[in-house]
């Protein structure tokens, strides 16, 4: 039977979750590598509130203009309220910038309009990150067909960043992409690096390649993104968290 005096007890003994700052996350249905990264750098006292947005049918570049769809939706429920969530973030790279310039700023005014709580998206701090890491000319890497490429490739360029070269998989199955070992990122992002490149991104949340940022950037000598990384360094700095977090990059040792 729920005890409600043991209940009060226990809030006493131990601090509620998310004492220090408390996410919004909202994130494709399916995927685990968001989540476990998490796990990783957040500091102690920083949690988060998890949502889903429903699992599209394939990776095809059609399918994944979707996702977006229901964010705002999703966002506005009574759970990130309920939580007292400082910041909401919608972590889906591809689902945040395959409908062009503007629309992660779009989505972005829709979660704050509807919710009142600051709000932002990957795409938007993936290029935050490489503007703090003054990446201006870059190599990515992906797992998305070319039309997906070629529309982040526009992107990117239209906000400020020159992309020298770009290359995906072409994982149109769910089960692919998530299958794919990172050790295929490591050497397809080494294969493709160039002398005039001054950063290197690895592109979609979905991807389990966190433990490739600092292996890569030591044997390279150049800042690395990825998309996790950059969505919740993003993240925790609108929620000021200034932990020292280390071992995921250089991104994450600069001042918040």
């Amino acid at each position: 039977m729920y005890n409600v005096e043991r209940y009060e007890r226990g809030l006493k003994r131990y601090p509620k979750a998310g004492w220090k700052a408390m996410l919004g996350v909202i994130h494709p249905e399916g995927a685990v590598a968001g989540p476990n990264d998490f796990r990783k750098i957040a500091p102690p006292g920083v949690a988060m509130s998890l949502l889903y947005v429903p699992l599209h049918k394939d990776e095809s570049t059609e399918e994944m203009m979707k996702l977006g769809d229901r964010v705002v939706d999703i966002a506005s429920g009574r759970v990130f309220k309920q939580w007292q969530c400082d910041v909401i973030l919608w972590l889906c790279t591809a689902g945040s910038f395959l409908r062009g310039i503007g629309y992660d700023q779009q989505l972005i005014k829709g979660i704050q309009d509807a919710t009142g709580i600051p709000a932002t998206t990957t795409s938007t701090a993936m290029m935050e990150a490489f503007k703090a890491l003054k990446m201006t000319k870059i190599v990515a890497v992906t797992p998305y067909p070319d039309s997906a490429n070629q529309l982040e490739k526009k992107f990117m360029e239209a906000n400020g960043v020159q992309v020298l070269e770009i290359a995906g998989f072409d994982d149109r199955d769910h089960r692919d992409l998530i299958s794919r070992h990172p050790h295929d990122y490591y050497e397809l992002l080494k294969k493709l690096d160039r002398p005039d490149a001054d950063g290197l991104f690895i592109s979609c949340t979905g991807l389990d390649v966190m433990d490739l940022i600092e292996p890569l950037e030591q044997e390279l000598g150049k800042p690395v993104v990825t998309s996790n990384q950059a969505s919740f360094w993003k993240a925790f700095t609108m929620a000021k968290v200034t932990d020292p977090i280390n071992g995921y990059g250089k991104l994450f040792r600069l001042q918040r």
